[in-house]
């Protein structure tokens, strides 16, 4: 073991004991604690409201604007959403007052706001925003005037009723400034119609003056219209009329005392007599107020038909005479047309009422048709024999009508 000890210690052998004293010096005599450690602390970013600038607006109408703006900073934060504020007063706020957000926007910040269904003639205030996640930042005010323009102004005209129909004059009085995308009428039995709580009529067209004809309603009953015309401005409601129903007429008839076993040539004329007066009666009750009880006979010998004001109605032969227009010709001799004193008061070879021509006028669409006659016979429309009697619809009804109108002037029915 001494002689271990007393062997040289190689060079490298010392160098490597003296390289271990000096780190382990080293580490102990220089090695700082834990608490002198000096920690780096991770610094908080502060986020403010995004900064931003509003400009002038652009293409300004009546009804629209558009607003370019810019975000000059977004505070640190991105932006959820950008946009104008607007309203009547100063300073319009994100939650207090009307709002739009941004149509689209570019890299540099600038965004484009077009705003709409605004009012005509006011005056608006408005400021861009963005939002961040500190808040809603606001831009510079800006106040802008809208254009003043002229709502179109519809009105009705004249009026005609009947039990279940009404007939209307629409004229469109001043188109205004705005395109007009359609007209019609909207209407009800309480008042303040509107276009979709109520019952509508829209037009074919836009046109300055029309007929409008309603359909389906209740006799005497009281209704309420109003025209509107849809605009780029929204819906425009002109002023409300009311209307009403006729009382619906009660005219009656029978055959009289018909053969019990008819030929079947006679058994014919009875069928078409018969459907000639259901027409005309179903006629003069939807479109008069009429009351009144007729006698139509079947006599082979009269020429055509005849009539009188008790009531009693002759039918020929002549199949082109056993129709509904002769039917209801000889039925307005039975209320008084040809056959009482008043009709021959007022036919003075014009008709002095004024009710059965504006009747006339309104439905023809003619300003300046007037009923003419004679001592026993009225025209246009009064069905004056067989040539005049189309069938159609149009001239049944306008007959019907002129006769009530006829009733209003002061002729008696009974």
């Amino acid at each position: 073991m001494k002689e271990y000890f007393n062997q040289p210690v190689s060079k490298f052998t010392l160098g490597s004991i003296m390289l271990l004293f000096i780190i382990a010096f080293s580490c102990s005599s220089n090695g700082a604690s834990d608490d002198d450690v000096v920690q780096e602390e991770e610094v908080e970013e502060v986020v403010e409201l995004p900064e931003v600038s509003t400009n002038e607006p652009e293409d300004l109408t009546a009804i629209s604007a558009t607003f370019w703006a810019k975000i000059v900073n977004d505070g640190g934060a991105s932006i959820t959403e950008r946009g104008i504020c607007y309203g009547f007063n100063e300073n319009p706020t994100y939650s207090k007052d009307f709002k739009t957000k941004a149509n689209s926007y570019n890299g540099s910040g600038e965004f484009k706001t077009n705003l709409t269904d605004l009012e005509s003639n006011k005056t608006y205030y408005a400021r861009a925003y963005a939002i961040n996640s500190k808040g809603v930042g606001y831009g510079n005010q800006i106040s802008f005037v809208t254009q003043n323009v002229q709502d179109p102004v519809l009105a009705i005209g004249e009026k005609v009723s009947g039990a279940h129909d009404i007939f209307l004059e629409i004229i469109l009085e001043d188109s205004g400034d705005l395109d007009i995308e359609e007209v019609g009428i909207v209407y009800n039995t309480s008042g303040g119609a509107t276009i979709d709580e109520d019952s509508k009529i829209v037009s074919s067209e836009v046109q300055n003056n029309y007929l409008q004809r309603v359909t389906g309603l209740d006799p005497e009953t009281p209704y309420f219209f109003r025209p509107y015309a849809k605009t780029t401005k929204g819906v425009i409601y002109s002023d409300q009329v009311s209307v009403s129903t006729i009382k619906k007429g009660n005219f009656t008839w029978d055959l009289w005392n018909p053969a019990s076993n008819p030929d079947a040539e006679t058994q014919a004329a009875y069928d078409r007599i018969t459907e000639a007066f259901n027409i005309a009666t179903t006629y003069y009750n939807n479109f008069t107020s009429i009351v009144k009880h007729v006698n139509v006979n079947y006599s082979p010998g009269t020429p055509t038909a005849d009539a009188n004001f008790d009531g009693w109605i002759n039918m020929g032969a002549k199949v082109s005479y056993q129709k509904a227009g002769t039917a209801m010709h000889e039925m307005a001799h039975t209320v008084g047309v040809g056959t009482h004193w008043k009709y021959a008061e007022l036919m003075q070879g014009t008709w002095q009422g004024s009710r059965a021509n504006t009747i006339l006028k309104l439905l023809t669409r003619d300003s300046n048709a007037v009923i003419k006659g004679d001592g026993t016979h009225f025209w246009p429309y009064g069905i004056n024999g067989a040539h005049e009697d189309s069938g159609s619809d149009e001239l049944y009804m306008i007959h019907a009508l002129i006769i009530q109108g006829m009733k209003t002037d002061g002729l008696p029915s009974n």
